[in-house]
């Protein structure tokens, strides 16, 4: 792309990363990842758990020649300590990577999961042990509950945050955004457009939904997972011209969202 896309610094972490990254678990393709690479962008997210294990093997190959100029976040669904270890060898073999950039404990939705992680023998004590070897460079967390991933976040324990978010549903305004705010945690966002569900025949135009997301103060990436290589080449040019709204086109992608939500057409 002539036009390039706008760059951020990924909370307290220090990384320089696009404002756009690449979500897995729906592209079988290394063409495919190299298309969406081939945009510029420069934060990759995956997980273990993604496409039964085999997405991390198709971007590791993607990946060859591009890791080092790359910020790579890949997760672990793992509560205990000896799980997560092997978790992370295998990722670390299957993306062909020394290390990972951001390791994110996955899907942390509720009170017992996370005292688990964090209590004795959990998949916490394997993370912090990797960032001292330089397996590691960061800590995240992930999750879909949006008072139980605050709850994670005002810990102080996570460089990062995975959650969804988008003008439909704003409730990690003022659940997760507020303690990743006090934290300087960085913030990544997924589920912009909810899936796909937003989009109808009166919506706005696709990149505003994740403007939208990128208009707020406390986030950081968007990610689009790779459903269409040329939807997402699309809302790559469209966030490198312009990556934000004012608040009056907030307002108007908001009263579209509530419509929406209202009438039911946003349940998962």
């Amino acid at each position: 792309m002539d036009q390039q896309l706008p760059t951020t610094v990924l909370g307290r972490t220090g990384l320089t990363v696009t404002r756009l990254g690449i979500g897995g678990a729906y592209c079988p393709t290394v063409a495919g990842y190299r298309a969406a690479l081939d945009t510029g962008v420069t934060y990759v997210d995956t997980a273990r758990a993604y496409r039964d294990g085999d997405d991390e093997r198709v971007i590791g190959e993607a990946l060859v020649g591009r890791r080092q100029d790359l910020v790579l976040a890949t997760k672990t669904q793992e509560r205990d300590a000896a799980s997560a270890r092997k978790d992370l060898e295998t990722s670390l073999r299957l993306l062909r990577t020394d290390y990972i950039d951001v390791w994110q404990i996955h899907y942390l939705n509720t009170e017992a999961e996370r005292e688990k992680v964090l209590g004795p023998g959990g998949a916490m004590e394997t993370a912090v042990k990797a960032r001292e070897e330089g397996l590691v460079r960061f800590i995240g967390v992930t999750g879909h509950v949006w008072p139980e991933i605050a709850k994670a976040v005002e810990t102080g324990l996570f460089d990062t945050v995975l959650c969804w978010y988008n003008a439909a549903y704003k409730e990690a305004e003022n659940t997760v955004f507020a303690q990743a705010m006090a934290h300087d945690t960085g913030v990544v966002i997924m589920n912009a457009t909810r899936n796909d569900k937003l989009f109808g025949p009166d919506a706005p135009p696709t990149a505003d939904f994740y403007r939208y997301v990128l208009s707020h103060e406390a986030v950081d990436v968007t990610i689009i997972g790779l459903r269409d290589i040329d939807l997402f080449r699309q809302m790559a040019l469209a966030l490198a011209w312009r990556d934000t709204l004012s608040p009056e086109e907030r307002k108007a992608l908001e009263a579209y969202g509530a419509r929406q939500r209202a009438a039911g057409k946003l349940e998962m």
